[in-house]
């Protein structure tokens, strides 16, 4: 996997050029622009088939009759899906959280630990079992239905949010908070219009 730089260089690349991209439709005040899944989950739509490309790639190539470099520039999709898929849920957890966003990434960080230390327990055995082209093949048919996860949160993603206790005690503060705002903003005005009234001389004793 000499070659996955490459690919993590592709990948900030193209999370650049959507960043620009992104900022240039906020600007335009694009509806899209303002709804998490749009804005973040784009890039793990393409990262997602890179990745499983990889792995087909890596597993069927990786044969003492190819030539290693064929194997080894698996590395480059390999790096820029990761790298997409990551960068995408990072963002996206931060955009739908917000003042929770620790917490949304702890758990995600949680979960990512437990994986990683479970499936190289399992990898030896899955690899001596089923070889190494269908070892791959087992995480890229894995990875594949997993392809759909940004698809049904570009979909769903709303009532999903909807559901959790975390998104629902923000919307409740950013409720409160508008409210505040608009008191404010009232008191503001009434206070405004008493002071015009007061400097304003009273013709009707003059006369």
């Amino acid at each position: 996997m000499g070659l996955v730089g490459a690919g993590v260089a592709a990948a900030l690349g193209l999370f650049l050029c959507w960043d620009s991209y992104l900022n240039r439709a906020k600007l335009r005040n694009a509806p899209w622009a303002g709804v998490e899944e749009y804005r973040r989950l784009p890039l793990a739509v393409v990262g997602g088939p890179l990745f499983v490309i990889s792995l087909f790639w890596l597993g069927w190539t990786a044969s003492p009759n190819i030539h290693w470099s064929i194997p080894m520039l698996s590395g480059i999709p390999f790096g820029a899906g990761f790298l997409l898929i990551f960068i995408a849920m990072i963002n996206y957890l931060s955009d739908a959280y917000e003042t929770f966003s620790a917490s949304a990434q702890s758990a995600a960080s949680f979960a990512r630990s437990i994986l990683g230390t479970a499936l190289p327990v399992a990898a030896g055995r899955m690899y001596s079992s089923l070889g190494i082209s269908w070892g791959c093949s087992l995480l890229a048919f894995a990875s594949l239905a997993m392809t759909a996860i940004p698809f049904a949160f570009i979909r769903y993603g709303d009532q999903i949010r909807a559901g959790s206790l975390f998104c629902q005690h923000l919307k409740q503060l950013k409720e409160q908070k508008l409210r505040e705002d608009l008191e404010e903003e009232a008191s503001s005005k009434a206070a405004e219009k008493l002071v015009h009234g007061a400097d304003q001389p009273d013709i009707s004793a003059k006369a």
